[in-house]
């Protein structure tokens, strides 16, 4: 129990949570090609690539922990001409232990991602994310209310692509700095992620991330999509501190998107994911 307690405060709260199924199949090595509704997780730019609208939601089990559970709800919407497009984004963080509830973290997200530059060769986006974390903790053996708190982030992110082949991407997390608490303050986890892609064929896809939250080590990340038809992908990935692997797979049906991936960890058991999006 300590040593998941310690692994699960690595990066501090409101950290290292993500909700595509698609993403962590592929190890997480997404800024550079983050291109749907849960785009504002990894690279808030990728929201200029969405011409439709997208609802949908993801669960995970944290290490495969009952007392631990976490969920995700998002939609995204195109604006009218040139103005890019919002998405809207709910993130619940749960920790229950024996009817207990210890810790409840959520986070509210507004994200615009808009083209700076979109022609038949290139493209250049920026998104951005307005995000509200509020942090309730439970009560004390002696009945007392551990108290709440409540703080604002903001996220910048930009993404080009040449030739539909190659495709760069950077993301900075929590740019302002914000730390929440009145008494003690707690300074929320700061991380620039940047990243490659490249898709030497139709329906192959390679990517290589460098993820960096400050205060700690680079994670290395990269993964692979492969479509062998285009209702079917298959997807992997690996990654470094601490060094682990993904798989995954993916399934549309007439606007209907359904991933589910797995990742091992070198001590803890692993994680599993599901996400399930809706395209108009």
């Amino acid at each position: 129990m300590v040593l998941l307690i310690g692994q699960l405060s690595y990066g501090g709260v409101f950290s290292g949570r993500y909700p595509s199924a698609r993403a962590m199949g592929m190890s997480d090595a997404y800024v550079a090609i983050a291109n749907d509704v849960w785009a504002p997780y990894y690279n808030p730019a990728g929201l200029a690539d969405l011409n439709r609208f997208q609802f949908a939601t993801a669960l995970q089990r944290p290490f495969n922990q009952t007392f631990l559970s976490n969920a995700f709800l998002g939609a995204a919407l195109p604006l009218p001409g040139k103005y890019g497009t919002v998405g809207v984004t709910v993130e619940t963080y749960g920790v229950k232990y024996q009817g207990y509830q210890l810790s409840n973290e959520t986070t509210a997200t507004f994200s615009h991602g808009f083209f700076l530059l979109n022609d038949v060769h290139s493209t250049l986006s920026v998104g951005y994310n307005v995000k509200y974390y509020y942090w309730q903790l439970g009560h004390s053996v002696g009945g007392l209310n551990l108290g709440s708190a409540g703080a604002f982030g903001l996220d910048l992110g930009l993404q080009a692509s040449l030739y539909q082949r190659t495709y760069a991407g950077v993301y900075v997390y929590n740019i302002n700095t914000p730390t929440m608490g009145a008494e003690t303050a707690y300074d929320l986890p700061v991380r620039v992620a940047a990243g490659f892609a490249y898709r030497p064929l139709t329906g192959l896809v390679t990517a290589i991330s460098l993820d960096k939250t400050i205060g700690y080590d680079t994670e290395v990340k990269g993964g692979i999509e492969f479509f062998p038809v285009k209702w079917l992908a298959f997807r992997g990935g690996a990654s470094t501190n601490p060094n682990r692997f993904s798989l995954g797979f993916g399934l549309n049906y007439h606007g209907f998107f359904f991933d589910y991936s797995f990742q091992n960890h070198p001590v803890l058991p692993e994680t599993h994911k599901i996400s399930l999006m809706y395209q108009l």
